[in-house]
């Protein structure tokens, strides 16, 4: 699968940190608040979601407090996303696909938005690749495809997940950015 059709239905998201990054540079929080309620709303429907090690990159203090204060939007390790991880990162060792470059400090978290996406859909743990039910859930990444690098795209496209960057969420959820000027 490609990139996710702007008419497809999603029933939640895994969000990557670089998201989380662009919205607060392109959209602050104290000049584009629609913006964030919109997502807090998503937040509410349990639609939203970032694994805890991947919204622990993202450092800008409003964003942290958002995330706080929409804390059902984060996902914690338990045994069942420990044996996801484990899972995910075996197949992708086998299959020469490393996202984690060992001689790095960025991009910890990547493995771990895929690996969301996995779980949130409930792909069979014996086969990560056979969906179980009929939830999907689409990543939210800044990265693009690449040929020839693994990264977030790469890894959504060899398990069939949907995955999108921000704007093309924006289009999906049909949403249109206006201005309303406040004079002092």
């Amino acid at each position: 699968m490609t990139q996710l059709g702007l008419n497809q239905p999603q029933n939640c998201y895994s969000v990557d940190a670089g998201i989380m990054i662009t919205l607060e540079s392109y959209f602050p929080l104290d000049l584009f608040k629609p913006v964030w309620d919109e997502i807090a709303n998503l937040v509410s429907q349990d639609r939203w979601k970032m694994f805890s090690a991947v919204a622990e990159e993202v450092h800008a203090p409003n964003v942290q407090q958002w995330l706080a204060t929409n804390s059902p939007a984060i996902v914690h390790w338990d045994n069942v996303i420990n044996q996801y991880t484990n899972k995910l990162m075996a197949e992708l060792q086998y299959n020469n696909m490393l996202l984690i470059n060992p001689n790095s400090t960025k991009n910890n978290g990547d493995p771990f938005v895929v690996m969301l996406a996995l779980y949130l859909e409930k792909r069979d743990i014996s086969d990560l690749k056979k969906k179980t039910c009929n939830n999907s859930c689409c990543v939210l990444t800044t990265e693009k495809l690449r040929h020839l690098k693994t990264n977030i795209p790469s890894v959504c496209k060899h398990y069939g997940i949907s995955y999108m960057d921000l704007y093309d969420f924006m289009r999906h959820h049909g949403w249109e950015i206006s201005v309303k000027i406040v004079r002092a």
